[in-house]
C-alpha cells in the first residue's frame, strides 16, 4: 500500500517531480489548479481499485476527490487527483493511500513531503472542508480532460432507488417507500405516477420498491416494470415482480409477473430491459428452509423473462434460470460492447464484486473465473454503463452509486475485454449525501440520486 513518489501531474497523468529551483525554500510556484500525482504501488487492477488516498495540507488531513490510476504495469500505476483546496502561500503535501471496509480505516505512511507555494486569485479555500458541503449545482472536470457541470433537477426526493430515463425525455424515478415519481423538462411532477400501497419496508434496510426498468420499445408498449418487497407468512418478506402501463405519467393496468419469491432478511434485488428486449430479475440469496431444493428455487439467481413473464421459448428445458450464485445483487446492466451481462453482487459486508456472464457461461452456476472486486467501503447502490456520445471519454465507461462510499464510481474497461479493468476515477466524492442511484439517459446526460436531490451531470 506504500506510495512511491508524488509531485505534479502532467497533463498526460505521469508524475512531474517537483522543481529543484527553490532558493527561498518555498518550493514549486503553482496556481492551486494543478493536478497532484504519484505512483502507486498495487499487484493489479483490482487492487488498485481498493485504494482511497488523503492529502496531508500542512498536518491538515483531507481526503483526495476526483481520483483516477491507470495500469498497473509492472507493479507500479501512475494516479493523479485535483490539488486539494490552499490558500495562498507555502504549504507542504504530503500523500498517504489507505484501504476501508466501512468501519475500520487502514492507511499506509505518509510519503515525502512536497512543498509548494499557491499564487494568484485562483488559489482555492483553507483546507478544512465544510460541516456538510452541498452536492448542489457546480462545474468539475475529469483527470481526461472532460469538463462537466452538474446541476439539481430536483431535491425533493425521498429515498430514491432507482432512476429510468425515457426517450420522450421524461424521468422516472423510484422511492423506497413505494412512489414511482416523474421529471418532465426538469420539473418534478408533485403527484406520484403510482404509489405502490402493498411495498413493506420496516426500515431503510429492510426492502421497499427496489428498482424499475422501462421497455425495449417503451415509446410503443409504455410498460414501466418494478420489483418490491411484500409481506410474506411469519413475518417473512417476499418478493414482487410487476408490470404497469404509462399513460400521461400516470400507471396503471397492473400485471404480476412473478410473486412469492423469499426475500432476505436485508433483502436486495435488481431488475433490466436487455439488449434482447427481455426482462433480467435478480433475487438475492436466504438460507435454505429445507422445504425445497435450492436447484429450484430462484433466490440468488437471475431470470431471464419474456415481457409477460412467461420463459421464452429459447430457454433450456423451458427453465428462465439465466446465472446463479448470487447473495445480494444490488444492480445489472450490459457491457455496450460485449454484450456480457454484468451484475454488482455484495457476497459480504467486505466483499463487493461485478460478476460478469458472458454468453458462454449462461445458466452455469460458476462465475468464479468473471468477478471483480469493488474498492472496499464503496456500497454498491446502483451501475450503469455510458452508452451515448455527448461526453466522448464516457464512451463504455461503467458509473457505480456508491451509497456507503459517498461517490461516483467511474470504472474504464478495456473497450475489447469486458474483464480489463484500465483506471478508476471517483466523482462527485465531496457529497454530503449518500449516492443512491444513477443512470446513463439515451441524450448522452449522467443522472444521479442522494437521498433527497436528482442531478444531472454532462457537458458544461
Amino acid at each position: 500500500m506504500a506510495v512511491l513518489a508524488v509531485g505534479l501531474a502532467s497533463c498526460g497523468g505521469g508524475t512531474t517531480p517537483p522543481s529543484t529551483s527553490d532558493p527561498g525554500g518555498t518550493g514549486e510556484r503553482i496556481s492551486g489548479n494543478e493536478r497532484l500525482g504519484w505512483n502507486q504501488a498495487a499487484a493489479s487492477a483490482g487492487e488498485l481499485a481498493t485504494f482511497r488516498y488523503a492529502a496531508y495540507v500542512d498536518g491538515t488531513r483531507v481526503e483526495l476527490t476526483e481520483v483516477a490510476c491507470t495500469g498497473p504495469v509492472g507493479g507500479t500505476a501512475p494516479c493523479s487527483s485535483r490539488m486539494p483546496a490552499m490558500s495562498p502561500g507555502a504549504h507542504t503535501i504530503e500523500l498517504a493511500s489507505f484501504v476501508t471496509d466501512g468501519a475500520t480505516v487502514s492507511e499506509s505512511g505518509k510519503s515525502a513531503a512536497l512543498r509548494v507555494t499557491v499564487t494568484g486569485a485562483t488559489a482555492g479555500a483553507p483546507p478544512a472542508p465544510p460541516a456538510s458541503p452541498p452536492l448542489a449545482s457546480r462545474l468539475l472536470t475529469t483527470v481526461d480532460g472532460a469538463e462537466l457541470r452538474l446541476d439539481t433537477l430536483s431535491d425533493e426526493l425521498e429515498s430514491p432507488t432507482a432512476i429510468a430515463p425515457a426517450p420522450d425525455g421524461r424521468i422516472f424515478v423510484a422511492e423506497q417507500e413505494g412512489r414511482i415519481r416523474v421529471v418532465e423538462h426538469g420539473v418534478l411532477d408533485p403527484k406520484p405516477a403510482i404509489t405502490i400501497h402493498e411495498v413493506l419496508m420496516t426500515s431503510a434496510a429492510e426492502g421497499g420498491l427496489l428498482a424499475i426498468a422501462l421497455d425495449a420499445q417503451f415509446d410503443r408498449t409504455h410498460f414501466i416494470y418494478a420489483v418490491y418487497t411484500i409481506s410474506g407468512p411469519e413475518g417473512t418478506r417476499r418478493f414482487r415482480v410487476v408490470r404497469f402501463r404509462e399513460v400521461a405519467s400516470r400507471l396503471g393496468e397492473r400485471v404480476v409477473l412473478v410473486d412469492d419469491i423469499p426475500a432476505a432478511a436485508s433483502p436486495a434485488a435488481a431488475l433490466g430491459v436487455g439488449p434482447d428486449g427481455r426482462l433480467y430479475v435478480a433475487f438475492d440469496a436466504v438460507p435454505s428452509t429445507g422445504r425445497a431444493p435450492a436447484v429450484a428455487s430462484y433466490s440468488g439467481k437471475v431470470l431471464r423473462l419474456n415481457t409477460d413473464g412467461t420463459t421464452p421459448e429459447d430457454r433450456p428445458s423451458r427453465n428462465p434460470v439465466f446465472a446463479a450464485d448470487f447473495v445480494s445483487p444490488r444492480a445489472l446492466d450490459w457491457h455496450p460492447a460485449t454484450g456480457a451481462l454484468i451484475v454488482a453482487d455484495v457476497r459480504r459486508r467486505d466483499l463487493e464484486e461485478l460478476r460478469i456472464v458472458p454468453a458462454s457461461l449462461e445458466g452455469s452456476p460458476n462465475l468464479s473465473r468473471t468477478r471483480m472486486t469493488l474498492p472496499a467501503g464503496t456500497g454498491v447502490a446502483g451501475m450503469a454503463f455510458y452508452r451515448g456520445t455527448l461526453v466522448p471519454p464516457f464512451g463504455g465507461d461503467l458509473f457505480v452509486a456508491g451509497e456507503d462510499g459517498r461517490a461516483l464510481l467511474r470504472l474504464r474497461f478495456d473497450k475489447r475485454d469486458a474483464t480489463r479493468l484500465l483506471s478508476t476515477e471517483r466523482l462527485l466524492q465531496d457529497a454530503s449525501s449518500p449516492i443512491r442511484a444513477v443512470a446513463a439517459g439515451a441524450d448522452g446526460l449522467v443522472l444521479v440520486a442522494t437521498d433527497r436531490a436528482l442531478l444531472r451531470l454532462g457537458p458544461r
